[in-house]
């Protein structure tokens, strides 16, 4: 498991995670200082959404006919470029909402590039009886990067303002795409061949991928799980700026919050990498999506600091179990020919909820408050959860097989 290409690739997904942390952390907290509107904030991620949502569809295709390694060198100069003329954009005393647009959209499109190319490698990297433990290894080092990322971000913002944030950003992206030349990962043989033009592959990409997802039943389960728990999941990540706004507390406090969240993923994702989980059940996730809900809806009782550090962390605990527990499941049922085109067309359609959501949440946010809004979107997720838990034995019944979902017409 433990071998060079196996450090080189993680030291190069993880430089480019510590630049995501730093742009959500900032950037939020930037629109949210320069507008303060939870609507405005919802409408920039309603946009950022659908575009990655349509890019989504054909970013298997892309991992398919440029390769894994092309797509992610090339989205990592991309996002380094993006965040130099971000670094310009701030620069101005009233930033343009269309600007701001502009480069949330390219930011998208490039980051849902990045997704189905890292996935179609990594299973490459470990044999078969170790992918929930890889997985376990690449959530923990995520999860310690989050732990020092929110205080790097906020050093940034209160000691070099927000124009070095994005610079440091943009070096992290740079040195990213300058670790992958020391990744050594043999091509691995995708179908259909691109022998009718690149436009016919695409097209046989997505249909392909497709009638994987429609022939495999926990596929298409976790596709429906996914896409209703995010309508209340996701609401966290935009309402948690104007949380700490309404308590009159300053971007320090969030990122005592992240810190907390950060602490307890790893040490979850640190039990999960001792010993590899060879067939995770689906009722692991369904309890961690439960878990996850009653951390969002408890948030609107909480008055102090320590209690929500707390809430949080109980939040990234669930958060943890149900990214390993998924990401090991799909490894375990996707073939790797089929990876970039199932994994990016599974994360376009799981998402589509999402960009919605958040606008919705802005608006009614700003009409109902922050911590109604919390209250609300764990409750949600909660009622999706038990229902899933009630289908839970005809789910389960005839659990899909590789040897029923391979592709056929």
């Amino acid at each position: 498991m433990l071998n060079k290409n196996f450090f080189a690739f993680v030291a190069c997904g993880m430089v480019s995670s510590i630049g995501d942390l730093l742009y959500f952390f900032v950037f939020s907290w930037y629109i949210a200082s320069a507008t303060q509107s939870v609507q405005y904030m919802g409408t920039i991620m309603l946009v950022s959404g659908i575009t990655q949502f349509a890019a989504s569809i054909f970013c298997g295709a892309w991992v398919d006919v440029w390769g894994a390694k092309k797509i992610i060198a090339g989205s990592n100069v991309i996002r380094a470029l993006l965040m130099i003329g971000l670094m310009l954009v701030s620069m101005t005393q009233a930033p343009s909402l269309y600007v701001l647009l502009l480069i949330a959209i390219a930011f998208a499109i490039t980051d849902a590039s990045f997704y189905p190319a890292v996935e179609t490698i990594k299973p490459q990297l470990v044999s078969e009886d170790h992918l929930s433990r890889m997985n376990g290894v690449w959530y923990t080092l995520a999860r310690i990067l989050s732990l020092i990322a929110p205080s790097i971000s906020a050093l940034c913002m209160n000691l070099l303002g927000i124009q070095a944030s994005f610079l440091c950003m943009a070096g992290c992206y740079t040195a990213s795409a300058l670790l992958l030349l020391f990744v050594r990962i043999q091509k691995t043989q995708t179908e259909p061949k691109a022998e009718s033009g690149k436009w016919k592959h695409y097209k046989q990409s997505l249909t392909e991928g497709w009638i994987f997802i429609r022939n495999s039943r926990l596929m298409m389960t976790l596709l429906w799980l996914i896409f209703c728990v995010n309508i209340g999941a996701n609401s966290n990540g935009l309402l948690l700026p104007f949380l700490m706004k309404s308590m009159n507390w300053d971007a320090q406090h969030m990122s005592y919050i992240y810190t907390w969240q950060a602490a307890a993923g790893i040490v979850c994702g640190s039990l999960l990498s001792v010993k590899s989980v060879k067939q995770p059940s689906f009722l692991y996730v369904l309890l961690g999506f439960l878990g996850q809900g009653v951390a969002i809806l408890t948030v609107c009782f909480s008055s102090t600091l320590v209690f929500l550090c707390l809430n949080f962390a109980w939040l990234s605990v669930c958060t943890a179990l149900v990214n390993i527990f998924i990401r090991t499941m799909m490894q375990k049922e996707v073939p790797n020919r089929y990876m970039a085109r199932v994994g990016s067309l599974f994360a376009a359609i799981s998402m589509t909820s999402t960009p919605l959501s958040r606008f919705f949440t802005g608006f009614l946010t700003d009409r109902l408050g922050v911590r109604q809004m919390y209250f609300w979107a764990g409750a949600f997720e909660v009622v999706v959860v038990v229902i899933f838990f009630m289908l839970y034995k005809q789910i389960t019944v005839q659990p899909g097989v590789k040897s029923q979902t391979e592709v056929s017409g």
